[in-house]
């Protein structure tokens, strides 16, 4: 979360918008994420597109592991899963470039029009992987010369 965040402030120039669809269950998870990790990390400015961004660099750029983990996603929910609204953020490059691809390579892997199931897994991945780390902190800062963290 803190190098997503730190991305899209020191280098926000390499930062674009791409529109988004998200599971209503996992964007209301998200946001109520977002709000307990303003409050513990004294850190109002954390948004949603950080929180997208840190999910997608840890999703798979493989079509096939995307399609498993769309299907395990809807898996869990037997099907049960509503559209949500479409809504723009700002991502890093490597999010960026993901989302560009990603809805004609699942159309190529006969797996169309499921973008929605291979964001919405790799959010709810993340919230696990937050939520087992438990409230976020502010992270220390580095030392002039790079190396270990300031007293």
């Amino acid at each position: 979360m803190h190098e997503s965040f730190a991305q899209a402030k020191i280098r926000s120039e390499e930062w674009e918008q791409h529109g988004f669809r998200i599971e209503p269950e996992i964007l209301a998870a998200l946001k109520a994420r977002i709000a307990q990790d303003r409050r513990s990390s004294g850190n109002g400015g954390l948004a949603f597109g950080h929180y997208l961004d840190a999910a997608l660099r840890h999703a798979p750029t493989n079509v096939d592991e995307q399609i498993v983990w769309a299907q395990q996603f809807l898996d869990d929910r037997m099907a049960y899963v509503e559209k949500g609204k479409q809504s723009t953020y700002r991502v890093g490059r490597q999010a960026h470039a993901l989302m560009s691809s990603l809805h004609q390579e699942l159309q190529e892997a006969d797996y169309g029009r499921r973008g929605l199931y291979v964001v919405s897994a790799a959010l709810e991945r993340l919230l696990i992987a937050l939520n087992a780390e438990g409230e976020l902190r502010r992270p220390e800062r580095r030392s002039l010369t790079g190396g270990a963290p300031m007293a």
